[in-house]
């Protein structure tokens, strides 16, 4: 029996090809789309679930308000004397590491001509491996992160020592501290779905023993330049958990809050949240997500599935007419329903399996590009992975029974003596769910292509936002790591500048600490007058500029004066003498820019007189509102900035790459463009369109072939209606009308279904922005009328193909 069900559906298939070759191919594209995005949810779902005490990992943040307002979640930058009070203080915590990002130069003392500049480093305490799995594949065991070891992955060992056994072998680092390290072990590669990425992992004792933090400040509490984990006992209550800690915190910082007129609160993160939750930021080399994004393309992924189902469904109901006298004869020779559901239920399944086998090939083969867009590391291995398998299961599965099961209970319940006669009036009532059908996918259509359109107006708003920053032709040359013993940095950075700014093409040249679109050096500073109540004390962001800064970036002054312009005196120590922004001015309570000139202020406890205040510009992203910004002033940095005044760039660059490699011996010279490091804010809203815009595409294209599988199957149906009317006379421009106007009223329901769902939709995710496009009418009549035109061309080709068929065929048999 089941031999027969599956040779008569197959015939079934074959018979029809045109219309079994439109759901194939619209079923194959949806499943297509859907698996890529099933396959992108899994591999970020899986993030960091391979550590073994996964469920009891957590990451400590700390979350901090004025007077009453909510704290909500906080930040994950902590301080490092949080580490050994939460170890004392709260029984729940069985192990506790600190980590610490760092940028160093890296050199194998046996190669001292080859330097590198390494990103991807973590200082960590010693519990750090006895928490998380990184395997050692080198190394007597136990491998431990003892002062003056370092480890390395294999990667890093490859590149330091080729094929010499690196075990014993020494590196010399250049960073936050300047020491030579013993590699005592090489970890297994790190796994691409882990948040924490590094090549190199070093002693955290040797990091707080060395200049940096030894003397810090307030017992090392001043500083929140760490990210703290912890690993609790199995079962531990969370809310307990996280009183506990509050508890400790506030025992070693509850008074300095209480005087800011804050309050404060820890929380614990769970390890399994920490990549795909972007609204907490923190500290360390970690690769992030986003649950909004990936819950955004779930939905995409279903809705184009979904579109390819009802092409099947309409396609099936519309065809009902052609397979009712075969119904009605199997009904007469004894076919019960239940058979008849189950023959028809058959060629659903074989039309899916076909489209699954079609799509996993089409999956495989678009792997390689959509892991090029989309920035990720997607292999045809992770089909494998339980996650997958059954997306891939459940995916046939409802596609199967959704797109067979209406079609098969509609075609069993005709009435065998009504259709054997051709009384097949009755089927009309099942006209309204294939109309309701259409109205959907163009409804949904509308609202992608709205959608597309507003991702990319709101991406080129934001390119073209006045930041009231000139960053054209701007270059972010790295300062030295490495100084000569016994040379002053200020001096020698000076001499630096002295020297390119002789080189032609150079316009000019400026120190800072962090650059636009990188940060601050200090977030999360309470600013307030220094007569004001604690409590009213804002939250500000910090970082340190020289007197050059302001006018090689074109920031407008509107009150006081620049650092340059300051005499000897005004340029000492006490107090110390910042810039502000008008934003800050105005929050601060000053109605106007210049009164807050030579005011006192009080920042984050330091005594400080504002020297001058510049008009607001944008140093973050359009996600992030205007901020309180504190500039600080400056005789070295992190980083110099060069205007170039000429096109010629690889010229110019190579000669301030010759004056730093004569005054910075040993350093790795390396520059961005400062525009480029701006635009990198966008990078995830950059990929996020890509792969909107293209899975929109997808959808527009099932739905337009579904309608072209309708058009055709009406004009079919209507052959020789048509062939009698241009036999009295109809014109072909009055049958393509006839054919096409009933179809185009459905395009037209679904565009006004379409603009509130997409003003909705869209608000929502413009909601993630703090400078936003907004949504014109215009956009609407764009999308409604990309939306006709497709139908129109859809509709047309099929209609008019009809209207110029030669009438005398069609009506031979008459």
């Amino acid at each position: 029996m089941f031999r027969n069900y599956i040779r008569v559906a197959w015939r079934n298939l074959f018979s029809n090809k045109s219309f079994s070759t439109i759901n194939v191919v619209g079923l194959s594209i949806g499943m297509t789309c859907c698996l890529i995005i099933f396959q992108y949810v899994t591999f970020e779902a899986g993030f960091d679930r391979f550590h073994d005490k996964r469920n009891q990992i957590y990451r400590v943040l700390q979350a901090w308000a004025r007077g009453s307002e909510d704290p909500g979640m906080g930040h994950a930058y902590t301080a490092q004397s949080l580490t050994p009070a939460l170890k004392e203080g709260v029984p729940d915590i069985t192990r506790i590491t600190r980590l610490h990002s760092e940028d160093a130069l890296v050199t194998n003392p046996l190669s001292p001509d080859k330097t590198y500049e390494e990103n991807r480093i973590l200082y960590a305490d010693e519990d750090f491996l006895e928490m998380f799995s990184f395997p050692a594949v080198e190394g007597n065991p136990p491998i431990q992160l003892l002062r003056g070891n370092i480890l390395i992955t294999e990667s890093a060992a490859k590149k330091y020592f080729g094929e010499t056994d690196p075990i014993g072998q020494t590196l010399q680092i250049v960073g936050n501290i300047e020491k030579t390290f013993t590699v005592a072990g090489v970890l297994r590669e790190v796994p691409k779905n882990s948040h924490l990425q590094f090549t190199m992992l070093l002693p955290m004792a040797d990091l707080l023993n060395g200049p940096d933090y030894s003397a810090e400040p307030e017992g090392g509490w001043s500083w929140n330049n760490f990210t703290t984990y912890i690993e609790v006992h199995p079962g531990a209550d969370l809310k307990t958990l996280e009183k506990k800690m509050t508890d400790v915190f506030l025992k070693h910082r509850g008074e300095v809050i209480k005087q800011q007129g804050g309050n404060a609160v820890m929380h614990a993160q769970p390890l399994s949240d920490i990549h795909l939750n972007s609204e907490i930021s923190g500290a360390g080399s970690i690769l992030s997500g986003s649950y909004k994004t990936l819950y955004f393309f779930l939905v995409i992924g279903l809705i184009t599935l979904t579109i390819a189902l009802v092409n099947y469904i309409n396609l099936a109901t519309a065809r009902a007419l052609n397979r009712a006298r075969e119904v009605g004869v199997r009904k007469v020779v004894g076919a019960k329903r239940g058979q008849l559901v189950v023959q028809f239920l058959y060629e659903s399944a074989i039309t899916n399996i076909s489209a699954v086998v079609i799509a996993l090939a089409l999956t495989a083969a678009l792997l390689p590009t959509v892991n090029s867009i989309a920035e990720t590391q997607l292999e045809i291995s992770q089909w494998l992975e339980p996650g997958f398998v059954i997306a891939l299961a459940g995916t046939l599965l409802s596609g199967t029974l959704l797109a067979g099961l209406y079609p098969a209970f509609v075609l069993s319940s005709f009435r065998p003596a009504s259709v054997l006669k051709g009384r097949t009036s009755y089927m009309s009532s099942h006209l309204w769910l294939r109309k309701g059908l259409v109205v959907v996918q163009f409804m949904t259509c509308i609202v992608l292509v709205g959608g597309t359109g507003v991702v990319y107006n709101q991406l080129n708003y934001m390119r073209t936002l006045d930041l009231g920053l000139d960053l054209e032709q701007v270059v972010a040359v790295g300062g030295p790591r490495m100084i000569g013993e016994g040379v002053n940095r200020p001096l020698v950075m000076q001499a630096f500048i002295n020297e390119i700014k002789k080189i032609a093409g150079v316009k000019g040249a400026a120190l800072s600490s962090t650059i636009p679109g990188q940060g601050f050096n200090w977030n999360g500073a309470a600013i307030r007058k220094s007569t004001d109540d604690p409590a009213k004390a804002l939250q500000g962001v910090v970082t340190y500029i020289d007197s050059a800064f302001a006018d090689l970036y074109e920031l407008k002054l509107v009150a006081g004066k620049e650092f340059s312009e300051m005499s000897g005196a005004e340029a000492g120590n006490e107090p110390w003498m910042v810039m502000i922004n008008e934003t800050a001015a105005r929050n601060l309570g000053y109605q106007n820019p210049s009164e807050a000139i030579d005011e006192s202020l009080n920042i984050g406890g330091n005594a400080a007189s504002v020297v001058g205040v510049y008009k607001d510009f944008k140093w973050s992203s359009a996600h992030e509102a205007q901020q309180n910004i504190v500039f600080g002033r400056t005789s070295s940095g992190r980083y110099v900035s060069i205007k170039l005044a000429t096109k010629d760039f690889s010229s110019v660059l190579g000669q301030i790459q010759l004056s730093y490699e004569a005054l910075f011996p040993g350093n790795v010279f390396s520059y961005n463009f400062v525009d480029d490091v701006f635009d990198l804010q966008y990078r995830n809203d950059q990929r996020f369109a890509k792969l909107f815009s293209i899975f929109a595409g997808m959808t527009i294209f099932i739905a337009c072939l579904g309608l072209f599988g309708l058009v055709a199957f009406t004009a079919q149906q209507r052959t020789k209606e048509i062939g009698m009317r241009k036999v009295l006379g109809a014109s072909v421009g009055s049958i393509v009308q006839l054919l096409s106007v009933d179809f185009l009223k459905l395009v037209a329901i679904g565009f006004v279904l379409a603009v509130p769902i997409t003003i909705y939709a869209m608000n929502q995710w413009l909601s993630n922005f703090a400078y936003r496009t907004s949504l014109g009418v215009g956009l609407f009549i764009f999308s409604g009328l990309i939306a006709l035109i497709i139908a129109i061309a859809t509709v047309s080709w099929q209609s008019l193909k009809a209207a110029t068929a030669n009438p005398v065929k069609s009506l031979r048999s008459e």
